[in-house]
């Protein structure tokens, strides 16, 4: 009988439009404009152009839903929402100044779709839960991906001591592109920080097990990448959210991070020291870390052309067309594509959220385990594409990351807004309370 209701449950939860909206949005990764040619060829190409045009479907199919529906179940925007909005549009509108306009204006109406696709989401009785169901769905569609990228490489990606550099050894797998080193990284790195929380947060032996045995084959995956951005964006992740869950917890973090500062690590022997070092640097050591393999000069270009047209910016994918190479930096990326408007769009957007977290966290909300973990989990994946937001471009173009942090962004605002009518409805029968009670003293024989 359990197993029937479970069954119907995913069912009535997963299987709608909203859902396969946003499957079309993944299925959209790693295509472009330059796909849509072959839309009528046949085979492979078709398939591909398929899921090319997918971001413009959704646009439109799901901007059609959000007009359509009715105006009580629309719930208000959230300002990470609103300010990733100004972002988007600011791409779109200086991607106009370029020729041929469609291929560039492409990333702007595919960076539009998720934001489209998120709102039909919303557009419930019961958006905090649908929110929260939306980023159950972004994190099972994560870890698929990864477990496909994992079996189609296995005969190369093992094949050497490190994962670097796999799409030189596998360009293409299953028929399509192989995800880079970092971008396989980037996908350990999500079950590492929800099984991180889990394991401090959830009761029973099997379920403890279950949280530590995949946090540790998904940190070891981050690890075996030897992606930098990844490796230390998780540490500083893990060390984070560990602030949050508890007591033990967090004497853990702070015992760790004063030893960091305090010389600790010489407690740790040498040869496992330059082991670490060697292989989390990639071999370059200090220095390495401070070129971030040609990020520095990479900045600097990006920077200059920002400097050239600093309101306007150049529109989508503008790191490729004007400075010859990935921008490697959110913020410069975002400043690049969208101009000063749209850069503020962005970074406003990913502040707002943060405002937002930090104010549940210090507001003393009553709140239930469940809302609690899963703003920790929603927590700790900002925290880690953040920080991974200055050596790669994140969330500011149409990517995974897009797709795993935005919800992540809506749900911490959404939750909030709930905590705070939550807050206030309390209060109001607080006041209540306190005038009946007052009127039952007065109204008693004897009392004036």
């Amino acid at each position: 009988m359990k197993k029937r209701n479970l069954i119907t449950t995913i069912y009535r939860d997963y299987f709608n439009v909203p859902v396969f909206l946003w499957l079309a949005l993944w299925a959209a990764i790693n295509v472009g404009p330059w796909n849509l040619s072959g839309l009528f060829d046949g085979g492979m190409a078709t398939l591909n152009g398929l899921r090319a045009i997918a971001p413009l479907l959704v646009m439109v199919v799901g901007g059609l839903l959000i007009l359509s529906s009715n105006r009580p179940h629309r719930a208000r925007i959230t300002l990470p929402e609103a300010l990733f909005w100004l972002y988007g549009l600011a791409m779109l509108a200086a991607s106009l100044q370029i020729e041929p306009w469609f291929n560039t204006a492409y990333w702007g109406f595919s960076f539009i779709a998720v934001l489209v696709a998120t709102r039909v989401f919303l557009h419930s009785e019961e958006p905090l839960r649908q929110i929260t169901r939306l980023n159950y769905l972004t994190w099972a569609v994560a870890a698929i991906v990864l477990l496909m990228l994992l079996f189609f490489a296995r005969d190369v990606l093992f094949e050497a001591e490190t994962g670097y550099g796999v799409v030189n050894r596998a360009s293409t797998v299953a028929g399509g592109a192989m995800s880079r080193a970092t971008g396989m990284a980037r996908f350990a790195a999500i079950p590492a920080v929800l099984a991180f929380v889990m394991f401090w947060r959830v009761n029973g032996w099997v379920s403890w097990i279950t949280a530590a045995g995949v946090f540790a084959g998904s940190v070891s995956l981050v690890w075996f990448m030897q992606s930098r951005g990844a490796l230390f964006s998780l540490a500083g992740t893990l060390v984070f959210v560990m602030l949050f869950m508890g007591k033990v917890p967090r004497v853990i973090a702070i015992v760790l991070f004063v030893l960091g500062l305090g010389g600790g690590l010489d407690m740790v022997p040498e040869q496992t020291q330059i082991y670490v070092v060697e292989h989390a640097t990639r071999g370059t050591g200090v220095e390495g870390l401070k070129t971030m393999s040609g990020r520095d000069r990479i900045f600097r270009n990006a920077w200059q052309a920002i400097q050239e047209q600093p309101i306007l910016g150049y529109g989508p994918q503008a790191d490729r067309r004007i400075i010859g190479e990935n921008a490697q930096n959110g913020l410069l990326y975002a400043w690049l594509s969208g101009g000063l408007p749209g850069m503020l769009g962005y970074v406003g957007g990913m502040l707002a959220a943060w405002w937002y977290f930090l104010k549940i966290i210090f507001g003393k909300f009553r709140m239930g385990s469940q809302a609690r973990d899963m703003l920790i989990m929603t927590g700790g994946i900002l925290a880690f594409f953040t920080l991974r937001s200055y050596p790669e471009n994140t969330a500011a173009l149409f990517s995974v990351d897009l797709l795993v942090q935005l919800p992540a962004m809506v749900y911490i605002a959404m939750l909030y807004r709930y905590l705070i009518v939550a807050r206030q409805k309390q209060q109001q029968r607080k006041k209540v309370l306190k005038a009946l009670k007052i009127r039952r003293y007065q109204e008693e024989p004897g009392t004036t």
